[in-house]
């Protein structure tokens, strides 16, 4: 899959319940919305880790969180817990 780039950070929850949706903040504070519908159960099972994402950046926001997050809407297709 070409587009793909490669962030290391962490997975925060951002809103309250039940309006709640998952970001991504990488190591210089930049925050992401996360587009994954079939997986966003597992992502959100993985906050307080640091992590390598490969994601790929989409044009158009997709959720909630891409219309509030600075730093747009990343869809993962894979990630690696580094601790």
């Amino acid at each position: 899959m070409e587009n793909i780039v490669h962030i290391t950070g962490r997975i925060q929850i951002y809103g309250s319940d039940p309006h709640t949706f998952v970001g991504i903040i990488d190591d210089d504070r930049n925050e992401y919305a996360v587009y994954l519908p079939s997986g966003e159960d597992e992502l959100r099972k993985l906050q307080g880790h640091i992590i390598e994402f490969a994601v790929v950046f989409l044009d158009e926001p997709q959720n909630l969180g891409g219309l509030m997050l600075s730093g747009g809407t990343a869809m993962p297709v894979e990630w690696e817990i580094i601790r």
